[in-house]
């Protein structure tokens, strides 16, 4: 029971004995003195009506019409004159009829749970110096009934407005003194959910000393996760990136490249350059190192460049001389290239860098191709650069040719699909390291040009025309149907451009409450919106929280590894990308990097996922690093 509903049952049975005890005094003390005026008019009206009485000749019919005027003037139950013996000379008694019965309506019960009992007045009626008899008078207690009963009823109705009055005003001081307790409330709540947040301090002392020991609490955590972050973020340079241009190394480039060809996601073409400082040696002999790595920075400052510039690139040092660049959804090497050799030549066109021979070799690739052959045809058009010498630039363009060629093409193609329901749901199981299904994994497919095609293929155009949106919100509404017909937790992965649209964000989360089986959807978002979208990512996260979706990252480690700035975010889990993956069971590096990235996951709650699993050798080795589920072709 809450601590609001035991403070107003507290309220409720403090004015219940306060209220009736004094309802209960007060009709008492009513009924005792009502009593009292009853008893004191019969022995008045007795002594009086005997003294009369006395004066006369006692001829018994005077007598019996004095008692008859009085009887008849006045609210008497019964006036009876008795002889010295008892035995009855003169009795009148009250005979209710219809008038008195609608004079008085007091309740039956009421009469006798409130019983009048005054005692009659009693007088002798002298003869002289002789006792000729006694009077008994007794008064009608029925007007004494419903004057108690009016005054009851009265005090009754007054005790009721005093108690809505009390209530009212109780509520209005109760929100008053309750006011910090939401804000205590919400934090131990966010606490529970491991988002360690910190609240204003209330003024109310109790409160206050909560806050505060709740503060204190989250701000240790918040130094434990800061201080295993920065571990995290040495760990990950460390294992990653080139300790000079910080540029991903051989082996995490390598990986990167092998999830571009491979992950059904990724776009369905791209440019790819390696570029080779031909002379370092001789720069580094006769220069110097330092003037070598001033060329090598120099260098890396245009691929960093061109990261910036496009977000779904990637760049890396393969070795001491050879750089590699990687340009997802971007067809034209020619504009690459030209781009790339403008800006190098630009960046080392100052007079001792100007002898650099840096020979450059590109070519188009496609979706699946195999990452051995594609750097084997980039090697031979390297050769022919370096042949060329200097700053040579060869062009190897080999791309398939598009079904649609322009934006108006793929703008009525993807439309057409969405308007005639082409679109499904491909599933692949997310497993426990008990080998339970955690939920299956469910990405897009879009019926184009006679076939069922992969998210890499159309989504690019899709995000260059604004469409993401609205394929997303379909995307919801069969897995809601997916959902129900197979009983099962399904996964769908959300665009960045759709998070970023408030009217998708409105309409998914419309959708979604009115849904039956919303808590069987889980939502993923990429990397890049925990770095750029953070806003939006928190509020409609929390949004989907509350109605029971499960909220996740895919692709995680490549970029965004502040992990600390999602602790209030309440998402519940993390997917790792399959570049860190690849070959765990091996990579001593990316092991320990990814030992943090667990530990420091559920300390928040969350469960860490490992995408593109593929043999048995490196499920083991990510169990024993405690890994919560797996996915990929090993799985």
């Amino acid at each position: 029971m809450s601590l609001i509903k035991q403070l107003w049952i507290g309220i409720i049975v403090m004015l219940l004995l306060a209220l009736g005890g004094s309802f209960a005094i007060s009709l008492m003390s009513a009924k005792n003195y009502l009593e009292e005026q009853l008893r004191v008019k019969n022995m008045d009206n007795a002594n009086s009506l005997a003294l009369s009485m006395s004066q006369m000749d006692k001829d018994l019919v005077n007598l019996e019409l004095m008692i008859s005027a009085q009887f008849d003037t006045g609210h008497y139950e019964y006036i009876v004159l008795t002889d010295p013996h008892k035995k009855i000379l003169i009795a009148r008694h009250f005979e209710e009829n219809k008038n008195d019965k609608q004079q008085y309506n007091t309740p039956a019960w009421f009469t006798h749970f409130v019983n009048f009992d005054a005692e009659p007045g009693v007088a002798l009626v002298q003869n002289g110096w002789q006792q000729f008899g006694t009077l008994t008078v007794k008064s009608q207690s029925s007007y004494a009934w419903q004057a108690l009963w009016n005054s009851t009823t009265q005090l009754l109705g007054w005790f009721v407005i005093a108690a809505f009055l009390s209530g009212l005003l109780g509520t209005v001081i109760l929100k008053f003194i309750a006011s910090p307790l939401d804000t205590v409330i919400k934090q131990a709540e966010a606490i529970g959910q491991r988002r360690f947040v910190t609240s204003d301090e209330p003024k109310t002392t109790e409160f206050q000393r909560l806050v505060r020991a709740m503060n204190t609490l989250s701000k240790s955590v918040k130094f434990m996760l800061e201080k295993e972050t920065k571990q995290l973020e040495k760990l990950r340079r460390e294992s990653q990136l080139d300790a000079l241009t910080e540029l991903p190394n051989r082996n995490h480039f390598l990986n990167l490249l092998e999830s571009k060809l491979i992950r059904e996601d990724s776009d369905n073409s791209g440019v790819i350059a390696i570029i080779r400082f031909l002379n370092l040696s001789e720069i580094n002999n006769l220069q110097g190192r330092a003037q070598a790595d001033h060329a090598l920075l120099q260098i890396s400052a245009v691929l960093h460049h061109f990261i910036a510039r496009y977000p779904s690139s990637h760049a890396g040092r393969l070795n001491g001389s050879d750089f590699m660049l990687i340009m997802s959804n971007h067809s034209s090497a020619e504009t690459v290239g030209a781009e790339l050799s403008e800006q190098l030549n630009a960046q080392l066109n100052i007079e001792e860098l100007k002898t650099i021979q840096l020979p450059i070799a590109i070519s188009t690739y496609q979706l699946g191709e195999k990452r051995n052959e594609l750097l084997h045809k980039l090697d031979g058009a390297l050769a022919q650069a370096e042949l060329k010498g200097n700053r040579a630039l060869i062009i190897l363009n080999n791309n398939q040719p598009l079904a649609h060629r322009n934006l108006n093409e793929w703008r009525e193609a993807i439309s057409y699909a969405l308007e005639n329901k082409h679109l499904q749901l491909a599933q692949f199981p997310v497993k426990t390291p008990s080998n339970e299904i955690l939920h299956m994994e469910a990405p897009v497919r879009m019926e184009l040009d006679g076939a069922w095609q992969p998210a890499g293929y159309f989504v690019p155009w899709a995000v260059r025309l604004g469409i993401m949106p609205a394929i997303d919100l379909e995307v919801i509404k069969i897995a809601l149907v997916k959902a129900d017909e197979q009983s099962k937790q399904i996964a769908i992965n959300i665009s960045a451009d759709a998070l970023c649209s408030a009217r998708f964000r409105e309409q998914a989360l419309n959708l979604l409450s009115h849904a039956k089986n919303a808590h069987q959807i889980w939502l993923e978002f990429p990397e890049s919106c925990a770095l750029r979208h953070m806003a939006e990512l928190r509020g409609f996260s929390n949004e989907l929280r509350i109605l029971g979706c499960c909220v996740g990252l895919e692709h995680v480690g490549l970029e965004f590894t502040q992990i600390r700035e999602l602790q209030d975010i309440g998402l519940h889990y993390l997917k790792v990308d399959s570049a860190i993956i690849r070959d765990i069971n091996s990579d001593a590096g990316n092991q320990q990097f990814l030992a943090g990235l667990s530990k420091i996951g559920h300390s928040l709650g969350m469960m860490i996922i490992a995408e593109g699993v593929n043999n048995s050798a490196e499920k083991e080795m990510l169990i024993d690093l405690s890994i919560d589920g797996f996915t990929g072709p090993g799985i």
